[in-house]
Parts: C-alpha cells; sequence; structure tokens
C-alpha cells in the first residue's frame, strides 16, 4: 500500500525542478509539485536526511500557477517552471544564485539582478533526441533511459519542430529502432537537430552501427528542404551514447549561426550556446562589467569556437583562446577568418594544463568552464600569477559558487553578479561574476 504524507506546503523549489516541504522535522523532495502549492503525496523512498515523493494531488493551488504552454509538461521534465508565472521563475533564479554564492561561496550578495528572454517558445538552438524500439522521438526523463515521446518541443525552432514528425515516421516506414542498452538491438543512440537564425538545419545521428537501412534515412533527409548538414557518429560503446567523431554525409552549405554581427561556422560536437539570441546580451554584460577600453589583453579559457573570444575582441587589444577540443579550435580559427578579425589566437589543449604559460602577460582572465567548473590547477595558477581581474561566466550556481570560495582564499572579491535568462521554463541560468584582488 501506498505510503501518503498530507498536507505538504511546498516553500521552495531545487534546481531540478524537485518541490521542498518540510513536515514534522523533515524534509520532502516531491516530484512534479509547484512552488506554494498544498499537496498530498506518494512516499518514494526514505532516506536518513530528507524523504523523496511524488505529487498524488493538489489540495491547494500554487498563487504563481500558469497553465503550462507545452502538452508533454506533465510527463517530461525538461521544463519543470513552465507552469509558474514567469516572474517567479525570475525570482527564483535570482534568489537561487544568492543563496549558494551566500553559502557555498561565502559571499552576501545584496544586489543581482536578470536579463529577461523575451520569449519563452522556440528559443532553443539544439535538441538532442532519443528514439525507443517503436521508431518513436522524445527525451529521457532524467536520471533514466525512460522515454517520453513527443511530436514537438515547445522551446526548440520552429523547422526543428517540423522535422521532428518527419524524421519519426521515416525511422518507422525503414523499420529503424532505437538503441537499447539491455539488449544491445537497435542502430540509433541519438539524434542532434541544430537550427540556426535562418531556419537551417543540421542533423546528426549517433549510431551504434552504419547499415544499409540508416543509409536509406540520410537520403530521404536530404530531400528535407530545410536541412542543409547531416553527420554521423559510431558510437559501439554499450554504456554510452555520446556523439563522438563525426562524418559528413550531405552539405548543401556550411552550417553557420550567429551573435549579432558575427558569423560562426558550427561542426557537430562544438558548444555553442543553446539560446542564440539571449548570448549576445550575455556577452554584452561582460563586455560591460570588464569596462575593456582597448588596450586590455584577455585570456579566455574553454573558448569553444571562439564566439567568446572573438566577442570580447571586438572591445580588447588580444584575446587568447584555449580549447581541449579540436574540432572546435578548428571551427574557431575558421571564425575569426570569417568575421576578419586577427587580434585573437587560439590554442589547442586543456585550460589547467596551458594557463601558466599564458596568464603572466595577460590583463584579464576570461573562464566559461563546463558545468563542473574550474578544474583546481586553474585555481592554483591564478594563485601564483598577478592577474587582478577575473571575469566568469557560469551554468551552475553551485561549482561557481565552490570557485569563488576558492578564489576568496587567494585574495579576490565579487565585485558585480548579473543573471542571464538562457534556459526559460526551469531553473537553470547562465551568470556573469566579475572578480578582482581585494
Amino acid at each position: 500500500m501506498d505510503k501518503i504524507i498530507e498536507n505538504l506546503e511546498i516553500i521552495d523549489i531545487t534546481e531540478e525542478g524537485k518541490g521542498v516541504a518540510k513536515a514534522s522535522g523533515r524534509v520532502y523532495f516531491v516530484e512534479n509539485a509547484s512552488l506554494g502549492e498544498v499537496i498530498d503525496a506518494k512516499i518514494t523512498k526514505e532516506k536518513k536526511n530528507f524523504i523523496e515523493a511524488a505529487k498524488k494531488r493538489t489540495l491547494k493551488q500554487s498563487p504563481y500557477f500558469v497553465e503550462p504552454i507545452c502538452p508533454y509538461f506533465d510527463n517530461c521534465d525538461g521544463c519543470t517552471t513552465m507552469n509558474l508565472t514567469y516572474e517567479k521563475e525570475l525570482e527564483l533564479k535570482v534568489q537561487m544564485v544568492k543563496d549558494k554564492l551566500e553559502r557555498i561561496g561565502k559571499t552576501k550578495v545584496d544586489d543581482s539582478d536578470i536579463i529577461k528572454c523575451p520569449n519563452r517558445k522556440h528559443f532553443r538552438n539544439k535538441i538532442e533526441l532519443k528514439v525507443n524500439a517503436r521508431g518513436e522521438l522524445g527525451y529521457y526523463l532524467s536520471r533514466s533511459h525512460s522515454l517520453v515521446s513527443i511530436d514537438k518541443c515547445i522551446v526548440a525552432g520552429e523547422n526543428t519542430n517540423k522535422l521532428i514528425p518527419i524524421i519519426e515516421e521515416k525511422i518507422k516506414e525503414l523499420g529503424l529502432k532505437g538503441y537499447d542498452r539491455k539488449s544491445k538491438s537497435g542502430e540509433i543512440k541519438n539524434i542532434t537537430i541544430r537550427e540556426n537564425k535562418l531556419g537551417e538545419l543540421q542533423v546528426t545521428l549517433t549510431l551504434s552501427e552504419l547499415n544499409k537501412k540508416v543509409e536509406k534515412l540520410f537520403e530521404k533527409l536530404m530531400e528535407v528542404e530545410n536541412i542543409i548538414e547531416i553527420h554521423y557518429s559510431i558510437n559501439k560503446d554499450p554504456r554510452s551514447e555520446i556523439m563522438k567523431d563525426t562524418i559528413l554525409v550531405h552539405r548543401k552549405k556550411e552550417y553557420k549561426d550567429s551573435i549579432e554581427n558575427l558569423q560562426f561556422n558550427i561542426s557537430p560536437r562544438s558548444f555553442f550556446q543553446t539560446n542564440s539570441i539571449m548570448t549576445g546580451e550575455l556577452y554584452k554584460e561582460a563586455v560591460r562589467q570588464m569596462n575593456l577600453t582597448g588596450e586590455e589583453k584577455l585570456l579566455d579559457l574553454y573558448c569553444g569556437i571562439g564566439s567568446t573570444s572573438l566577442y570580447f575582441a571586438n572591445y580588447a587589444k588580444e584575446v587568447i583562446g584555449v580549447e581541449v577540443v579540436k574540432d572546435a579550435v578548428d571551427d574557431a580559427v575558421l571564425n575569426a577568418e570569417l568575421n576578419e578579425i586577427d587580434n585573437v589566437k587560439f590554442i589547442l589543449g586543456k585550460s589547467e594544463d596551458k594557463i601558466s604559460k599564458y596568464l603572466k602577460d595577460v590583463d584579464i582572465l576570461v573562464v566559461d568552464p563546463p558545468r563542473k567548473g574550474l578544474d583546481k590547477k586553474v585555481i592554483e595558477e591564478v594563485s601564483k600569477s598577478n592577474i587582478e581581474k577575473i571575469m566568469y561566466i557560469s551554468c551552475n550556481p553551485s561549482t561557481l559558487a565552490r570557485d569563488v570560495a576558492l578564489f576568496k582564499e587567494i585574495g579576490f572579491e565579487i565585485k558585480e553578479v548579473k543573471l542571464v535568462d538562457m534556459f526559460s521554463n526551469n531553473l537553470h541560468v547562465e551568470t556573469v561574476v566579475l572578480m578582482s584582488r581585494k
């Protein structure tokens, strides 16, 4: 028999979108619960310090409730705050960053706000879809291989949404299947779709194997008007679905996207911010905080395809970008040529290995690391240097706060914090932080 806890008031939301409640001295993390709701919940797992639960019924609706704009909201966990007003979502993001900086980063931030996204729909330029044994496309639920079948994604580009049912129809028609880890059968591990501001599409299939049916799928996709590039990647590891080295199958023209007046070649494995519109706002905010005069030299770690380096190069004397992914460095070099920018250079290698060579000759260190944050060696090298100013662009408030605490130990303090809403409908957020020596 289900164990039910009654009359739980949801007082907070975690970064993953779970409702937080407290009752009888216990903390509850509740799936599908919204801030301000009063609910009954079914306990799913009891641990020493907290209880996991799932919402059973709503007794009192949240005062911040709005009707979700996505038909899959109740089943898909990709957009966790779509049922809250946008104002409340933004408020939660700002408070979350402040709380983490104070609790983990040992730094109290009084003044911080967030730059709004103009639209909660159709802002993503990249999605990754899975396929099940029936050939249906969708998303995995977090921390599982349980697929939620969809025929559109409200946050994806409009031409991406037109493509989803076309791909599904072709997959079913050809008898292709999604890869199943248990049976080790099926061809398709992942379908990555990118859409640029012109509505042009780049499609990359990650496969367990290449066969005649897959090749036939490529032929059918070549007939789709807006697809300008098709790539595939073979990953034979039964436990992995990540994209490895890619092979070009079809190209009408090179896939590019833009940030303000800059153009970028983007290869399938290269990182590019998923919200093209707000990326310009993100970089503009970083330039404002750095107060660039045109005389500064910047070291830009984790630079990807050079989007930050090339943007900042318009406001600085020189920028050195460091990136570990070779495809991204190749893209960065091409992007410098494409935009006729000659005051940048790009270095292939790990940021933690290259920083010591270049840090001594620059005025500002720029870091835009992946979600895991900075390698400790980066902070160690900063501690041995004379660098006075650090611009930290973060997609993960927890690791940002951890690194802020470490920088604080070596004499840095936060001068300014501002958030940019790159990821509407959930609590993920980009944060721009300027630090300097005390």
